[in-house]
């Protein structure tokens, strides 16, 4: 069974100037006060503990995080996902480095991402195609945003 494994950051950190705190807080800050004069206190609430937990993931650290990827699973850290939950795989290229995503069949079941490091695409590729097929795919709003 053929197996590529590979290190890489759990997730891009971007560089973020002081300004992006102090805008974040500057906007929370002003939804804060429509908020209360229109009285909607739990909207307030809201903006508070949204404003604090985009603060706190912005300062989170990644990790290094080891990846195997076989044609039966792909494991990622210690949690092993079965291929079979999955109905297709995409490669995005992006400037910092290439981000598989597999596609989960439909339910509860997110979409898979990980970053591919310096692991080569073709690599990828030739263990994934016999399984899965490759479907094309836009980024969606929310990955931009993500990203952003």
């Amino acid at each position: 069974m053929e197996s590529l494994t590979w290190r890489a950051k759990e997730f891009e950190q971007p560089e973020r100037h002081p300004n992006w705190f102090l805008s974040l807080w500057i906007i929370a800050v002003a939804l804060i006060i429509v908020a209360i004069i229109i009285k909607s206190y739990l909207f307030a609430v809201f903006i508070i503990l949204a404003a604090g937990i985009t603060n706190i993931y912005a300062l989170k650290v990644p990790q290094e995080v080891d990846f195997e990827l076989t044609s039966e699973y792909i494991k990622i850290g210690q949690k092993i996902h079965n291929l079979d939950g999955f109905v297709g795989f995409w490669i995005f290229e992006r400037k910092n480095g290439n981000i598989l995503v597999l596609d989960a069949k439909k339910g509860l079941r997110v979409d898979l991402e990980a970053p591919l490091g310096e692991i080569s695409q073709d690599d990828v590729r030739s263990i994934l195609s016999p399984i899965l097929p490759e479907k094309e795919r836009d980024e969606s709003l929310i990955d931009l945003i993500a990203g952003w």
